[in-house]
């Protein structure tokens, strides 16, 4: 049941990311967006293991994020296509939606902008003894960014509860 549900979870982000591009080709809406298509099976099996109260922090990249979590596929076209009905009300648009509800305390457009975040908000977590975990969603772009290696050492440092799961997106990849 559990593989199942994950399953549809993917065909889900697939159908929802096919469709943004054919409503952007179509010009339903003009702002720049990127895809998840092909990162499903990374992000929706590491997802699928949070506990409601953990905190996520996704990239530009964050529709399938969202989606895995459990948002209204509704409610997240809508934030993209700038309507008051959307997570944000239509301000956070593609890069930045970040609904609260669903533990995303970010998602940012800034290439590893999230990843000292995520370590803050894991320092936090370990100070007051939540028990919560940060979970930080990046694309291996990142790794070039000065603040990425330094979050990275800070976490191990101070042994924070951070999960760090880079996927390739292609950076450096073939696709």
């Amino acid at each position: 049941d559990q593989l199942l549900s994950q399953c549809r979870k993917m065909l889900l982000i697939r159908h929802f990311e096919e469709s943004l591009i054919g409503l952007h080709r179509d010009g339903r809406f003009g702002r720049h967006y990127h895809v998840y298509i092909g990162q499903e099976a990374t992000g929706v099996p590491a997802i699928s293991l949070l506990q409601p109260d953990d905190m996520l922090f996704s990239t530009h990249r964050n529709h399938g994020h969202i989606l895995a979590r459990g948002g209204d596929p509704g409610r997240l076209l809508a934030e993209i296509l700038g309507r008051r009905d959307g997570y944000n009300h239509g301000k956070g648009g593609s890069f930045h939606t970040s609904p609260r509800e669903l533990g995303f305390l970010q998602c940012s457009g800034v290439v590893g902008g999230i990843l000292p975040l995520s370590t803050g908000a894991a320092y936090a977590a370990k100070s007051r003894a939540t028990g919560q975990i940060a979970v930080c969603l990046f694309g291996d772009g990142a790794l070039e960014e000065g603040a990425v290696p330094e979050a990275f050492n800070l976490a191990s440092l101070w042994k924070l509860p951070v999960l760090f799961l880079c996927e390739n997106n292609g950076k450096y990849g073939s696709g």
